[in-house]
């Protein structure tokens, strides 16, 4: 085909993707949905969508899109990608996959039953500074990884969203929205096996649950690693990545080779940044690419489980005052 045709439903965190898919030139953006008219009308003019409406089912429904990005709150991501993937549709949908891990393996079923592509947008796995620390680990350039550490820190006081869904329990822990910090631990180690977790609850009322959580991580392949997540802190927003191998230490935007040093010439320099687009940006081209080249996403929805699983691992933990908890428990 010469060109995939898309949708997006929902439209605050969406607007980047529908912006992404108008600006790729192997892709026609045909289908807009979010609950909100004005917002669908000033987007479809900025992007050229034909199509616009605020009932996804409307959206779903359509033969002639190929892809469905789901970017609502997470309560509606199973629903809307088990029905996008039963109507012959490939499905982005946004991190985390869902509020429960049955709901999770539901949207895995669906897509392949209908043999169709389901990734999950982890879009730091497209950001600059991270996959520069993914591909020095990946090169070899700091040996063997032993720990990788990442902190995901984001005030979200006074953003709880349409409903405050953000501070449901219901629909979303802390964790679960900030998962991004266990699953940039992923990119570099791979599986995890067990978690250990602690939290509290001390610095962001409006929100129910814990607010900082940290995280111990086994991998499979024999690294540890910590992910820590905080809704509550009171800094600008930041996130973080480490690994430190065999051979030296990759921070974020940094880079220490030991191989073959004497100690006293141990020293950082910069890491080298790739020449990537804007990270959602780069998330839905990876998804078209995928599609016409008939390979697997980058963040298979497969693969991707791993992360929740350990996500939901990491919150019984927690609950549970640190106890161990096998991520397999889960699989």
């Amino acid at each position: 085909m010469d060109k995939l045709r898309a949708g997006v439903i929902g439209l605050r965190m969406g607007a980047a993707h529908a912006r992404a898919y108008a600006a790729n030139p192997q892709v026609d953006l045909v289908a807009l949905c979010d609950k909100d008219e004005a917002t669908l009308q000033r987007l479809a003019a900025e992007t050229g969508a034909f199509f616009t409406t605020t009932e996804p089912e409307a959206l779903i429904e359509r033969d002639d899109l190929d892809i469905i990005n789901v970017v609502t709150p997470d309560n509606f991501h199973a629903p809307l990608t088990i029905a996008a993937a039963e109507a012959g549709k490939h499905v982005l949908c946004e991190k985390p996959m869902a509020p429960t891990w049955d709901e999770c393996v539901r949207m895995v079923q669906a897509a392949d039953r209908a043999n169709r592509k389901l990734m999950i947008g982890q879009s730091y796995r497209f950001t600059d500074r991270y996959v520069a620390v993914q591909r020095a680990v990946e090169a070899g350039e700091v040996g063997e990884v032993f720990y990788v550490d990442s902190e995901y820190w984001n005030n979200l006081e006074g953003v709880g969203g349409a409903g405050n869904w953000r501070n449901d329990p219901s629909i979303r822990h802390p964790f679960l929205g900030g998962c991004h910090a266990l699953d940039l631990t992923r990119f570099i180690a791979g599986d995890v096996v067990e978690v250990s977790a602690y939290a509290n609850h001390l610095a962001f009322e409006e929100q129910p649950t814990d607010d900082c959580i940290i995280a111990q991580l086994v991998f499979a392949s024999g690294a540890i690693g910590r992910a820590l997540v905080s809704s509550g802190c009171k800094c600008p927003a930041r996130t973080t990545l480490a690994a430190y191998g065999t051979a030296g230490t990759v921070l974020e935007g940094q880079i220490c080779r030991t191989s073959g040093k004497p100690k006293e010439e141990w020293a950082f320099e910069p890491l080298p940044l790739p020449p990537l687009p804007a990270s959602i940006y780069g998330e839905c081209e990876a998804f078209v690419q995928s599609i016409l080249n008939d390979t697997l996403p980058p963040v298979d929805a497969h693969d991707n489980l791993n992360t929740m699983a350990a996500c939901f691992a990491v919150v019984e933990s927690a609950a549970q005052g640190g106890a161990p908890v096998k991520v397999a428990e889960y699989r």
